[in-house]
């Protein structure tokens, strides 16, 4: 599988996180919009050792088109330092109405922002 052109992009706001108890990752509830899928609601779970520059990341979100319809998506991928409080995070990610794309992005914890491309993946 290759990563190919862009298909647009999304810009997502954090609107609150829980850590795990066992201090080996974070669930961060992000809200926004994305290219093609309106009005996009979701949760990012990273995962990692207390400490860690990296790690694995997900995705479980629903989307709200324009158009009335509502797709969910989940995706897998990793996450690691690119900056001072930056993330970059890359996933693989299906829908069910049957898309599968790769997203490649930053999320900045300073901002409480989660922006990036969204990439054919075929």
């Amino acid at each position: 599988m290759a990563i190919g052109k862009e298909l647009g992009e999304y810009q997502l706001k954090s609107t609150g996180t829980r850590y795990n108890e066992d201090g080996g990752g974070a669930a961060v509830d992000l809200d926004g919009t994305a290219t093609g899928f309106g009005t996009v609601l979701g949760t990012l779970i990273v995962r990692a050792e207390p400490g860690a520059t990296g790690g694995s990341a997900s995705w479980r979100g629903q989307s709200f088109l324009d158009n009335g319809e509502r797709s969910a998506a989940t995706g897998e991928g990793t996450w690691e330092d690119c900056g001072t409080n930056q993330w970059r995070v890359r996933l693989i990610v299906s829908t069910t109405n049957g898309q599968t794309f790769a997203t490649d992005g930053v999320l900045d914890l300073g901002s409480r922002s989660m922006n990036g491309k969204l990439l054919d993946w075929s």
